[in-house]
């Protein structure tokens, strides 16, 4: 090395040695982080296999409670009579409703199912501008269905508007069109909470299955 190349060198040399701190700084800084990453990461796993276990138990859980309704339902529907009127049908509705229809809007939306899906706010406009229908549970809500269905409203205008509001006229129950309906929307609402299993054909259909079971066992 030239003397001069030598006397550039040692010009350089407290630059290159800021240089080479810096950098060394840098890397330390990196190493941390790596570190504080690390150590997240670790936490990361052991909180994502705590939730792994607790999710597996809960499933295993569900498992057992489902196992257990569904044999409760197929010992219910061995011993208990058929649903095959429309009496019965709504009578067992009723009694499960507050448990599995609060508000009756499962009901509402078999009514709907069977009706075709009418458009309810366009048929009652005042009472869907006025907010009645929004407000309204399922019951209340089947009641402007059922009316408009067999045809049971009478239309009032609003004074000082050109509004017509709906009165909800007594439907005909005994008819035999609303008795067919009556029926098969109770058998609808009882397919769709899962108690389809009480209805004649499946119940028969367990309880035969039942049976063949009992003299299987008493054959043996």
């Amino acid at each position: 090395m030239k003397i001069r190349e030598l006397i550039a060198a040692l010009r350089d040399y407290p630059a290159l040695q800021q240089t080479l701190e810096e950098s060394n700084a840098e890397l330390d800084l990196s190493r941390m982080e790596c570190a504080q990453m690390q150590n997240k990461i670790n936490e990361l796993e052991s909180l994502a296999d705590e939730y792994y276990q607790k999710s597996c138990g809960e499933e295993y859980a569900a498992n057992q409670e489902r196992q257990k309704v569904e044999t409760l339902q197929k010992a219910f529907a061995s011993f208990c009579p058929a649903l095959d009127s429309t009496e019965q049908l709504q009578r067992f509705y009723h009694a499960i409703a507050p448990d599995f229809d609060e508000g009756g809007f499962r009901l509402y939306d078999a009514a709907l199912a069977i009706s075709g899906y009418p458009n309810l706010p366009s048929a009652f406009p005042y009472e869907d501008n006025c907010g009645i229908l929004d407000y309204a549970d399922g019951c209340q809500l089947l009641q402007y269905l059922t009316a408009l269905r067999f045809h049971a409203v009478r239309w009032e205008v609003v004074p000082g508007t050109t509004y017509e509001k709906a009165v909800l006229l007594d439907v005909d129950t005994a008819a035999p069109e609303y008795r067919a309906f009556e029926k098969q929307l109770y058998t609808q609402v009882l397919c769709d909470l899962g108690f389809q299993g009480l209805l004649p054909q499946e119940h028969e259909r367990q309880k035969s299955k039942q049976n063949e079971k009992w003299k299987e066992g008493a054959e043996r």
